[in-house]
């Protein structure tokens, strides 16, 4: 990584990582030819503050260049950025300080970055303080690196057990990058945008280091961002001539609850026919909302060749596969009867091979679970002496799929997996039926099952959901009839309090915790009181989170405005002028 990042201080001057705290701008810009200096600088200063080669420091990895040159520069000092998610004022204090307690004790953590979000929060171990913002040094040679040196510590989704460590080497981390770059076919000439979160994977490999690999440009958003203002993503994407980006399957979802709101002249105005390739990922892709964005976006310029269905885990790194670049998305029907999507083929550098449950190797179009060897695999768990490997070379991942015509297929988790009368589902398959439901809050619904029963939990977007209670049970029911074939009781249908559902810093469903809580009756069903109650404490957590963000974005919309109007004012004037002169 660092000599990637030495290379580009040769850049053009004009390429280089734009940083918006929303989409409106102006951006912060940061020329990749200042990199080296940068990252010089703030090894030096972690250096004159006692931190040693090898020393652990957890790495509350926020989306700021303060915090980006402060991991790279422990990564020049030769210390270890324990990769964690930052502290969000809509997490509870505790858990997160317990987090960060487990995170220390479990992996030996010296010290833990001052990032803005820890402000005011009781922590573990000591603090470590930042570079000062812009510090350099002139002229500065980053050092050479060994592949087998680690250059840091990234955490799997905790979906099923607390995060693991997974230990990125120099060489994995090059591997990777290239393997990405080399099948999405970017040049310098790119303008790739992101608003993932950098201590996830996706985000931090994805979405900001492969753009140093190629000296592209990153227009890099804060994740509260899109959550505020989906739409101002679509039109970053159009005024700032965008060509590719990374995201997970919800932005999908959640950005069409905007979409379907807007006219169809508001959809022309926006131009996103230079987008070329996004990647999609992390989740299961909800296959009818995805072409219901490409149908309301084409008015727009998107092709329906954009998007690239991919596969990848943090113990890779990231990517182990992909579609590739102007290909449509290809749909077919799995072993178990449901629509299942094409990842693409696995990268060359990977051996992919699927396992059935009686442990036989699975042929062309049986469904199993996916092993890999080869590529960027990591050997092991962080201080984990038990390999990942399996005696014949593979890593079980737990994930299941089948392969058809050298194409890769996901359809879920083991730990995901229902069975019904015989028939393997996937809790995602019912999910995604129950939110075709209009009055069902997109992801925010897990389907488990319990004692043989299906059992739904959901929140619902209005208490007349509730005062309605079994006809809106009975709709939930004909929905996951009429989509998976599967009958459901109409009492397993819960409509919940919000909160509930635990998910992993990346957005993924605890489904055993979920499934633990439900056993123990610690779930409550919600009242219309109460589900009133719960609206005004959202949209004022939504308030408290997006009221600097909207006021930046009026304010700097109605300046653009006022600026326009002045401009054609003196226009105007200096066209009378010359009319004056002229007579």
């Amino acid at each position: 990584m660092l000599g990637i990042i030495q290379r580009l201080e040769s850049a053009d001057p004009r390429r280089g990582l734009f940083v918006y705290d929303d989409f409106v701008g102006p951006p912060a810009f940061v020329p990749y030819r200042e990199f080296p200096a940068r990252v010089a600088a703030a090894a030096d200063f972690f250096r004159a503050q006692g931190v040693t080669p090898g020393a652990r420091v957890v790495l509350p990895f926020e989306t700021s260049t303060a915090v980006l040159f402060s991991f790279l520069g422990l990564m020049e000092l030769g210390a270890l950025p324990l990769s964690v998610k930052p502290y969000i004022l809509s997490t509870p204090k505790g858990p997160y300080r317990d987090f960060l307690a487990r995170i220390t004790e479990r992996y030996g953590a010296w010290r833990i970055l001052d990032a803005p979000s820890l402000s005011g929060l009781e922590l573990p171990l000591p603090r470590l303080s930042m570079p000062p913002e812009g510090v350099k040094r002139a002229g500065a040679r980053l050092r050479e690196v060994a592949p087998e040196e680690l250059a840091f510590v990234q955490f799997s989704s905790g979906s099923t057990s607390f995060p693991k460590g997974i230990p990125i080497t120099q060489g994995n981390l090059s591997a990777n990058l290239r393997m990405i770059v080399q099948h999405d076919g970017r040049t310098n000439d790119d303008r790739v945008t992101s608003w993932l979160p950098l201590y996830h994977d996706m985000g931090l490999i994805g979405g900001l280091l492969t753009c140093l690999v190629e000296g592209n440009d990153l227009l890099l958003s804060q994740p509260a961002a899109f959550l505020m203002d989906p739409l101002g993503w679509f039109e970053q994407m159009s005024t700032e001539k965008v060509t590719g980006s990374v995201i997970p399957n919800f932005a999908i979802d959640y950005a069409l609850k905007t979409l379907k709101d807007l006219d169809a002249e508001d959809v022309k105005r926006m131009d996103l026919k230079r987008v070329r390739s996004i990647y999609l990922g992390s989740e299961p892709i909800n296959i009818p909302n995805l072409q219901q964005f490409l149908a309301l976006l084409a008015p727009a310029g998107l092709k329906r060749d954009v998007f690239m269905p991919c596969y990848g885990m943090a113990e890779t790194v990231l990517m182990v596969a992909s579609t590739a670049p102007y290909q449509e998305v290809r749909v077919v029907t799995a072993p178990n009867g449901q629509p299942a999507i094409s990842v693409g083929r696995p990268l060359s550098e990977f051996r992919v091979r699927l396992r059935a449950e009686d442990g036989r190797v699975c042929g062309e179009g049986e469904m199993g679970e996916v092993e890999l060897g080869g590529g960027s695999l990591a050997p092991s768990y962080f201080l984990d002496d038990r390999p990942l490997l399996g005696e014949d070379g593979y890593y079980a991942t737990g994930d299941l799929g089948f392969q058809q015509g050298g194409e890769l297929f996901i359809t879920g988790r083991i730990n995901d997996r229902i069975k019904v009368n015989g028939q393997s589902f996937f809790s995602a398959d019912f999910e995604q039926a129950v939110e075709r439901v209009p009055f069902i809050r997109p992801g925010r619904t897990a389907v488990i099952q319990v004692q043989g029963r299906l059992v739904v939990l959901a929140e619902v977007n209005h208490p007349s959901v509730l005062e309605r209670l079994e006809e809106s049970q009975q709709q939930v029911c004909r929905s996951v009839l009429e989509t998976v074939g599967v009958t459901l009781s109409a009492k397993d249908v819960l409509f919940i309090r919000y909160g509930q559902l635990q998910k992993t810093s990346s957005g993924k469903l605890q489904r055993r915790a979920i499934t633990e809580a439900y056993e123990q009756g610690r779930v409550r069903t919600v009242t219309p009181s109460e589900l009133r109650a719960d609206l005004l404490k959202m949209r004022a957590q939504r308030l408290v989170l997006g009221s600097v963000i909207v006021a930046r974005q009026r304010g700097r919309r109605w300046m653009a405005t006022g600026r326009s109007a002045l401009t054609a004012g003196f226009e105007r004037l200096r066209g009378k002028g010359k009319r004056t002169e002229g007579a």
